[in-house]
């Protein structure tokens, strides 16, 4: 892949961030920005999250599971699939307890950004 193709690899995709930890949402916005992503967020809870989403539907969100005070995103998630937008969960967990379809990939963390760059693009059957 050449260096310019790089920095278009997320060209013209929304993406919503949703996630409590400061450096690791902040980081995670910085990495889809520079691969040429629109991003949403960070937030930090799925109040906030809805909030966006009321604003501008994403084409994909990024979820952690437990957010801010207690919050987790079980029901945010069923409302992203309603919806029909592609739902990437990252979790510092090994069980999410997520029914098979509700998310196109579940990313434990820490993961690497090849693997999250698979996981927000669109696959071919979509």
């Amino acid at each position: 892949m050449a260096s310019s193709d790089v920095h278009e690899t997320l060209k013209g995709l929304h993406v919503l961030v949703v996630e409590d930890a400061w450096q690791v949402a902040t980081g995670l916005k910085q990495l889809l920005e520079a691969r040429g992503a629109d991003v949403a967020g960070p937030v930090a809870t799925s109040a906030n999250a809805e909030r966006l989403i009321s604003q501008r539907v994403p084409d994909v969100a990024l979820v952690d599971i437990h957010l801010l005070k207690g919050d987790t995103s079980y029901g945010l998630i069923d409302r992203l699939r309603d919806r029909g937008i592609r739902t990437v969960v990252i979790t510092g967990y090994s069980d999410v307890s997520l029914e098979p379809g509700k998310a196109v990939a579940v990313l434990q963390k820490p993961f690497s950004e090849e693997v999250l760059l698979a996981a927000l693009r669109p696959s071919r059957t979509e």
